[in-house]
């Protein structure tokens, strides 16, 4: 069988493109520092790898959510620190009114500052976020969780309600592991405000001069016990704060470890070993040289050459 000149120049011809193909993909390899460009390259690693990577973006997606989490949480404890302290306040002014030698006057005082107090717990529990959320009311965020109702229309403060719920937002901080980021109201104090009412009612009486003495010192002593159930409460929110933000605290070093670990290993699957690499990079180096000495001297050959 006769190979003709044309024959042997496609021949050739798809030998060199081969090996110039094979020789740019390890120059790439060598650039980029890389043995897998495609999944060709390594099916079973190309495989792996992917699942790794997929592994490290939820991972970051995670994190990402425990960072925010952990943000708007710590914004919650500061203001119940604050809260807390107002009731502690207003515990001091309820047990220094409770001693029986207050005059009128005095009563007149400590119950507008109980008012006053009373006010500033019910705007920081009405606080909202850099989005305008209110923080406060369960999974209920646009509009205020506590309001005052002034059923008369005297201008006066005759109850507060709560317009919230008792739900919680949650967000997803691992693999099926989602928790709670927030606290509400009821949470604290009841869906009913027992302690604000109780309080808004008691300034109110402390406040008028034609109040029983004697029913007064009555309702001071109640709201003490009904404070110190709600400083109770209170305490139990900012604790499950502080757990929620361990626990994520903990998630977020385990899985660091995990990206880590991840990361070295797409290492050891992907990393081109240089040593060989450079071998068949200078094997091909010399296939191509062959191949284009080959094909000069087929090119030389004619009819006349060998007559």
């Amino acid at each position: 069988m006769r190979v003709s000149v044309q024959q042997s120049y496609t021949s050739m011809t798809t030998s060199f493109n081969n090996l110039s193909s094979e020789l740019s993909h390890v120059v790439t390899q060598m650039a980029t520092g890389k043995s897998i460009l495609l999944p060709s390259d390594d099916p079973i690693s190309a495989t792996r790898i992917s699942q790794l990577n997929r592994q490290q973006s939820a991972i970051t997606q995670y994190q990402s959510n425990i960072d925010m989490a952990s943000a708007g949480m710590s914004q919650q404890e500061s203001i119940l620190d604050g809260v807390n302290n107002e009731l502690l306040e207003v515990r001091d002014d309820l047990v220094q009114a409770a001693n029986g030698t207050n005059t009128t006057d005095s009563l007149d005082s400590l119950g507008q500052e109980i008012q006053s107090v009373t006010e500033a717990i019910v705007s920081a529990l009405n606080y909202q976020d850099e989005d305008g959320h209110y923080i406060f009311g369960g999974t209920v965020n646009d509009k205020p969780p506590i309001v005052a109702e002034d059923n008369d229309g005297d201008g006066v403060t005759d109850q507060y309600v709560y317009q919230g719920n008792d739900e919680h937002r949650s967000t997803t901080v691992s693999n099926g592991v989602e928790v709670d980021t927030n606290v509400s109201v009821s949470d604290m104090f009841g869906s009913s405000l027992d302690v604000l009412n109780t309080l808004n009612s008691l300034s109110q009486e402390m406040q008028d001069p034609s109040a029983d003495p004697a029913q007064v010192q009555s309702d001071i002593s109640n709201a003490i016990n009904v404070v110190d159930d709600a400083s109770d409460g209170l305490n139990s929110a900012i604790a499950s704060l502080g757990e929620t933000q361990n626990t994520m605290s903990m998630l977020d070093s385990a899985q660091t470890d995990i990206a880590t670990s991840n990361d070295q290993m797409i290492s050891q699957l992907s990393d081109l070993d240089y040593g060989p690499a450079s071998i068949t990079f200078t094997g091909l180096q010399m296939a191509m040289e062959a191949t284009l000495k080959t094909y000069s001297k087929v090119s030389e050959l004619n009819l006349f050459s060998v007559i």
